[in-house]
Parts: structure tokens; sequence; C-alpha cells
């Protein structure tokens, strides 16, 4: 076949994409030509998108006839409606794109709906992948094929409110899902299938939809909407212009006819001709009952001249022009107009909305397609409560839902029919001149109007707005600097930020509590999950505190809420807010688990805030990073430092120019005695912890608090191997080089070169899987921890090893191993060792040095295993066997 390359040009694209049909077209009467079939399978591979494993979690791959399953799916699969994509979900892709002519969808999706930014999940969001992911734009490969093959698993988000690694944190059951954890996505049913939430009490976001409720094209619906009879004259024209959109046009007009507000208004609706007739016929049925003034254009005008026509019915009064793919709420007009009341120099007023730029929440320039844990009605009766009277001034509004004042229209005119066709960049161009003029343009932080988005344009959005874009820099050189200085500052955050910490008040309890916690996971955020569930069991509210993203900031969260996103950029010196966070969450204590990746001062920050809020601070040791940065007490070389003078602390830290710009070991050291002062309890998961905190005079009363209750030791496992079988070692866990990787690898390489009678598995992944399997490491693959148990007696160890090589704190895989009732090793230092030998004398604990010595570890594991030393073949125990 001759080489076949995607197009990376739309019009490329689209000549492809006729002649594909065109050679149908020609060959149809002799059926499918093979050649036509062999390039479209060949194309459609190249998009890199099919998922051969999702695929064939749909079909049996015995009903294949013999097919590759990529060859089925474009010659059966498409056409019987099987998605090739966990995010090309069939059904949302033919609501937008319905006549492909034959084509398969993910091959039209990548020759047409790709070139007009089409998402075909309704769970992705490409632009805003691109703006949070830059490392992604820069380089080759498409965000929708990132996303699938790296981004989730790199615990990269697709939209905004959906966070992958909180998501697969709390619901580690989706990675054993058939056909991969984005199989979820491609239904779009992720939300309903997780809307039990975890043991923490999380839930899973829902991607938007379209409205629900009833069918607003029965009459029934619209019996009890009656028309207003208001005292006075009207005082602003609502103007809704309407093109297509039935369902949404529909619940956009019952919305604002039924919105409880107290402002007399007259509703105005133009139908710019369009094309649905029914939606023609009921809008003609409910202006007969004087519902609105509904306005027929005989002729398709566009959008930007139908507002115009709008602006002129309305002449004289003010003006609230309202999209036909918007929901109001509550008081929402009396709130609006609130503004421009009080400051006669706003010529614009533009609400919050779910999907409006600048305007948008939960996070800014994105459209919010990820449901939260409340209505859009509650969200704009909270942003009215926290936020009453609060307005940022900004260098445009956005036309979803924009107040205009009548005396500014006189002054500069309506919109620019000439340069914005019909849509796109025409608001932005009229309060750039209205600001030309003195005027100013308002964000109003009280309303909050639910959005769709493009129901009239679709996939051509995107082009449309590019195209404004270029005119509007023509114009107005001034307005993309004023934007993105606006951006930059973002003066709406704070009102944002409060309306974020609202929503988290509706989770507090009669006593609450504040965890802080990396975001690294491990058994620290293992324990973090296990002391969640317990304190909610006994019915403490829990909220988190998380170093966050952005350099310098906090992450404030709670366990069962996505979409918090303006609490998670929160500033290390925004004291006011913090404080009022946590009086309003009802804080009682505050558990500090781990301070690593925090902004320098989180520490001092604490402590100021639970003394000034009278809070009980109670500190978990999980490692020795209040000890020493390098948080395991392995120096610079790899090795156990053992308890250096602080001379050498400071020597050794010296050599990293990272952690030597944290400051001085003795001032780190003090900076934690003072913590460890402030606080009302310090506990830690072993003797050995608190052994060493004493021992560097840190901490002198540490309150042992095992993470569970010890294994029992029962009947072991523990019978010799048998002559002639090689003994076999487990290891288990994520194994870098403090876990003992090095130990792993060089017991491999020397069981290799000395023919030794050792076979080696790991259960779980290390930081090089390819060099543990070229040396003969059995690799197990990943486990959730329910699963250990099996997997271990699939594997059956003679012997389970725990390689680390520095002085664990607890360490979960070790209860996991003693619980197994086989024979475990460790090195003898930390928990491990305390653990181990506590247990049953029947474990091996190795003198560490052995770590070094791959030969005389391999013969110390081996010996105590076999029933006869002697008849081993290549076995002699050697003066290192002995223990």
């Amino acid at each position: 076949m001759a080489l076949i390359k995607v197009p990376k040009r739309a019009f490329d694209a689209k000549v492809m994409l006729q002649s594909i049909r065109l050679a149908r077209a020609l060959g149809r009467p002799l059926g499918r030509p093979r050649a036509l079939l062999d390039f479209e399978v060949e194309l459609t591979r190249l998009l890199g998108l099919f998922d051969r494993d999702h695929y064939l979690s749909q079909v049996d791959a015995a009903r294949l006839g013999g097919l590759t399953p990529l060859r089925h799916y474009v010659e059966h699969g498409d056409a019987a409606g099987l998605s090739p994509s966990p995010l090309l979900n069939v059904r949302h892709y033919d609501a937008h794109w319905p006549d492909r002519q034959g084509v398969n969808r993910l091959l039209h999706f990548g020759l047409c709906a790709h070139f007009t930014g089409f998402s075909p999940s309704p769970w992705f969001d490409a632009d805003y992948y691109l703006r949070s992911y830059p490392d992604v734009g820069r380089t080759a490969i498409d965000a929708l094929v990132h996303f699938q093959r790296w981004g989730w698993r790199e615990g990269r988000n697709p939209l905004p409110g959906l966070d992958m690694r909180r998501l697969l944190n709390g619901r580690p059951e989706l990675r054993m899902l058939k056909g991969g954890v984005l199989s979820a996505f491609a239904s779009g049913e992720l939300g309903p299938l997780l809307q039990g939430g975890d043991a923490r009490g999380r839930s899973a976001p829902i991607a938007r939809a379209a409205p629900a409720g009833p069918d607003l094209r029965e009459a029934a619906v619209w019996t009890e909407v009656q028309p207003r009879a208001w005292g006075a004259a009207p005082e602003v024209d609502v103007f809704i212009p309407v093109y297509g959109g039935l369902q949404e046009t529909l619940a956009c007009l019952h919305s604002v006819l039924t919105a409880p507000v107290r402002t007399p208004h007259r509703v105005v609706v133009i139908n710019d001709a369009g094309p649905d007739p029914e939606l023609n016929a009921l809008l003609r049925s409910l202006a007969a009952r004087d519902l609105f003034v509904l306005e027929q254009h005989r002729g398709n005008l566009g959008f930007v001249k139908t507002v115009n026509h709008g602006l002129r019915l309305c002449k004289g009064h003010d003006v609230v022009i309202l999209n036909s793919d918007t929901v109001v709420y509550n008081d929402w007009l009396d709130r609006l107009l609130a503004h421009a009341q009080e400051h006669p120099r706003l010529a614009s007023v533009t609400p919050l909305s779910n999907n409006a730029t600048i305007c948008s929440y939960p996070e800014t320039l994105a459209d919010n397609r990820a449901s939260l844990e409340l209505s859009h009605a509650e969200i704009d009766r909270l942003a009215g409560e926290v936020n009453k009277g609060v307005h940022v001034e900004a260098p445009t509004g956005v036309g979803f839902c924009m107040y205009m004042r009548r005396a500014a229209l006189d002054e500069v005119g309506g919109l620019d029919e000439r340069h914005f066709g019909r849509g796109y960049g025409e608001e932005n161009d009229w309060c750039q001149r209205v600001l030309r003029r003195g005027w100013r343009n308002a964000i109003a932080c009280d309303v909050y109007v639910r959005h769709v988005g493009s129901v009239s344009f679709k996939g051509e959005a995107l082009q449309r707005t590019r195209e404004a874009m270029k005119t509007l820099a023509r114009l107005h050189p001034n307005y993309q600097p004023d934007v993105a200085r606006y951006i930059a500052q973002d003066p709406a955050w704070a009102a944002r930020a409060r309306l974020d910490l609202a929503r988290l008040a509706r989770q507090s309890e009669v006593r609450n509590v504040l965890l802080v916690c990396h975001n690294r996971g491990g058994g620290t955020e293992r324990h973090l999950l296990e002391e969640n569930e317990r304190l909610v069991s006994q019915g403490w509210g829990v909220f988190e505190l998380r170093p966050a993203s952005q350099q310098g900031a906090l992450a404030l969260l709670h366990p069962g809420l996505f979409g918090l996103h303006n609490l998670a950029q929160v500033p290390l010196d925004a004291v006011e807010l913090l404080t009022e966070a946590l009086r309003r969450l009802k804080i009682d204590e505050v558990h500090v688990h781990h301070l690593i990746d925090f902004p320098v001062g989180t520490a001092d920050l604490l402590v100021r805030l639970v003394q000034a809020l009278g809070l009980r601070l109670r500190m978990a040791v999980h490692d020795y990073y209040l000890l020493c940065p390098r948080v395991n007490l392995v120096n610079q070389a790899g090795r156990f430092c053992g308890q250096p003078s602080e001379d050498d602390c400071g020597r050794c830290l010296a050599g990293d120019a990272e952690l030597q710009a944290l400051g001085p070991i003795r001032a780190w050291r003090a900076q934690s005695r003072a913590l460890l002062a402030a606080a009302h309890s310090v506990v830690a998961p072993s003797a050995d912890v608190a052994r060493r905190l004493a021992h560097w005079g840190l901490c002198e009363s540490v309150e042992v608090q095992p993470h569970e209750e010890p294994p029992s030791a029962g009947p072991g496992r523990h019978a010799q191997v048998a002559a002639g079988r090689p003994a076999r070692v487990l290891v288990i866990g994520a194994i870098n080089h403090v876990k003992g990787f090095e130990v792993l690898a060089g017991l491999a390489q020397a069981s290799r070169d000395q023919a030794l009678p050792l076979t080696l598995g790991l259960l779980g992944y290390s930081s090089d899987d390819a060099r543990l399997a070229a040396l003969g490491v059995q690799l197990q693959g990943r486990y959730f921890d329910h699963e250990l148990p099996q997997k271990i007696d699939d594997f059956a160890p003679d012997l389970i090893l725990i390689p680390s090589i520095w002085p664990e704190t607890y360490c979960y895989v070790l209860t996991a191993a003693l619980a197994s009732g086989r024979r475990v090793a460790v090195f003898d230092l930390g928990a491990q060792a305390d653990r181990t030998r506590a247990h049953s004398s029947e474990h091996l604990i190795l003198p560490l040095a052995l770590a070094d010595r791959p030969e005389a570890l391999a013969r110390a594991l081996i010996q105590p295993l076999l029933a006869a030393v002697s008849t081993e073949p290549g076995f002699a125990p050697g003066p290192d066997s002995a223990i």
C-alpha cells in the first residue's frame, strides 16, 4: 500500500473525505472495494485513537470472524454502533454529526469534526487540556490522543471539575473496568456509575447533558405560566434572539417567564427565521397568550442584525440580551439591575456562568461541563448570599447574558454589523467602544446564569471565535492586552473563592477536622484515607489542605467535592481568607500528616492559625521529613546515613542545590521543633520513630499508634524447599531506590551469574521494570490492596523479601506479608525490623550490610529455605550465609 498520511490541514482533510465518498459511490455497484477498505482501515489506525481493549470490551473476540479488531470496527462495528475509543461517545457524536454518509465515526472525526474544534466526548475539552498543559501543545501529539494514551495515567484532567488523580485515588476499582479506566467515559455514564461515592463520601462529577426535566414541548408545562401584571411601566426589556435549539430555547423562556423577579420588565423574542417548524409554532402559540412579544423574520438576518433589530424594538429602555441557550434563576434580574442602578456609569453588566470565559465559574476561562454537588439554581442562590452587591470591572462583557444601558447605546450605537457577521466578538467590540467614551463594564458576582453554549453554531464556534479575535485586534489594539492584564490580575477570584467556600461550608458537621497532607500518595495517603473513613463514621466533617499545583499556594478541598478550583490555588499570604475558611467550616482540630511540597512558611502559618482560633493541633509523623528534607534518612550516595552530626547533615544537603535552598539544617530542625511543640499531641506508627525523634531532640513525648492491628502469627506456611527446586522469593510494592530496587536487581544479577537456585518475583512495579525483567525477575503486575492475599498465593513464594534500605516508619506491605503466613525477610533497621521481630522468630532479620553484597544476601535468603543444602548443585553456604 502506498504511504498514507493523516492530513494536517482542514482543506486537505476535506478533499480526502470527499475522495473516499466518491470512491465509494463509484464502487457501490461492485460492493466496497478491498483496496478502499484497506485504505480506510490504515487511515483510521493512523489517527491513533482506536483502542483495542476498549473495543473488545463490547464484542466477543470469538465473533470477529478472523478480522483484527480495527478492521472489524471499520467493516462492521461502526455500523452496529460500537465505540472505537473510550473518548468517542457514539450518542454524543451522532447528535452533532448525524450525516456521515457511511464514513466510520472515528475517521469522520479525524477528517472533519476534529478541524471544527468539536470533542467526540462530553468528557473531554481539548482547549482546556492544551491551556492547562502547555507541554502537550509543544508536541505534535493531538490533545485527545495524548490524554487517551498518557494523560489520564499522569493525573491530567480532561475538563474543568474532573480531577483524575483524586478520582482514581478515591475509586481505584475503576482501573479494573473491562476495557480500561476510560471505558467509563465512552457511554457518558461515568457520573451515574459513581454516584454512590466511596468510603470518603466522594461523589463523581457528571458530564453536562441536555437540560433535564419535563418535556417543554408539552402544553401542560405552560398551563400555569401567566402574563405578568406589573403595577408600573417596564424598566427594562429582556431580549432573546432565537434561531435553533428547541429544548434549550424553551428552557430559557420558561426560566425567564417563571423567575420570581420584582423588576417590571418586558420579554421580547425575535425568531431569526429558525428552521425548526415545531419551535416556530410553539413560539407563536406562547406569544399569542401574551407571555412575550414575538417578532418573526421572514429571512435569516444573522445574529448581529437580529440583536440590532431587538435594540431598536426596545428603544427607550435598558436592555438585557439573553441567549436562547441560557437558564436564569431566582430573582436574577433584580440583582443584575441593582449594580446598574447603584453605579450609573456602568454601560454593561454580565453575571457569572458555567460557560462564559472570564465570567465562568467554578473555573474561569473554561466551559465547566461537569455538574457539581448542587444545582445551578443553588449556585445562583449562594452567589447572591456570599457576594451580595459585589461586582468587578472588566474590559468587556460577555454576550450570553448582558445588561446594556440605554444611554450608552444612544451614545455609541448598537452592534457592529459590518465587522462581526452572524456573531462572536460583537459584544466585545461594543464594550470597547463604550470604554472609550468613559463608560465602564462590570461582572456581577452575585448572579449566576447557566449557559449551554454554541447551540446554534456547534462546530463553527471555534472558527468564528478565532476570526472575531483577529478583527478585534485590528479595531481595538488595546483589547487583547487589556484582557490579558485582567486575566493575570483576576479580580473576580476572591468572589469565586467565597462561592467555593460557601459550597464547602455546606459539608460541615457538628465537629470538623482539617487534614493536612501532600499529594504524593503512598502509605501516608493510604493512612489518610483510613483516617478519613474513621472520622466520617464518627460523625466528623473532614476537609483537606494540600499543596497547590501553583507554586507558593495551598489547596483547600473536601474529599467529596469536585470543582473547588478557586480554593485550589489560595496564596499563602491570603491569611484573611484562610482564617475565614476555618471559621466558616467550623474546624475544631487540625491534623498535620505531611508538609512536603507545601510552600515555605506553611508550618508557621498553621501554628498562627490554630493559636489564633483556639484549635487543637495533632501531628502525625509518617517519615523523617521533620528531621531532614531528604525524608528517608538516605544520603546523597543512596545509603542509610545512620545518625550523623548536624555538620555532616549540612555537608550532605550542600551537595544538592534544591535542598540547599531550604536553608541550614539547624534552622530546619528548629522550625520542626516549634511545630511539634505547638501540637497538642504527636503520634507515630512505631516506637523506632519515637526513639529517633527523641534522639535528635525534636520531641520527647510521642504516642505510638500503629496504623493497624498487628496480624496474628498463626500457623505459618514455612515448609522447606524440596531438593532440586529453586526457592521462590517475592518482593511486593512500588520499588524505587529507597525501597530496595538495587537490592532486588543485585539479587537477580547474582542469581543469574552464579546459577543460584532462586526464582525472584515482583508483585507491583519498580522504577525500571524493563531492567528487572531482563535480569529474570518475574513481573506479576500491579495490584489493589484487597487482591494481595490471592496474588501472593498465586505466586506461592517460599519467602517474602522487604528490601527497604531506610528505616521504615510502618510499611503497609509488611502487614500483608506477615498476614500471608509466609516467612518474611527484612533488613535490621526501622519499623520493618521491629514489627517482623515481634511477629515471629521464624522470620529473617538480616544485617543491612548485605544490601551491598547481593551474592551473600542470596545465600542468606536461600539457606534457611532448603531441606538439604548440601544436595543443591552449585550451592555452598559459605561463611556469609549464616544468620
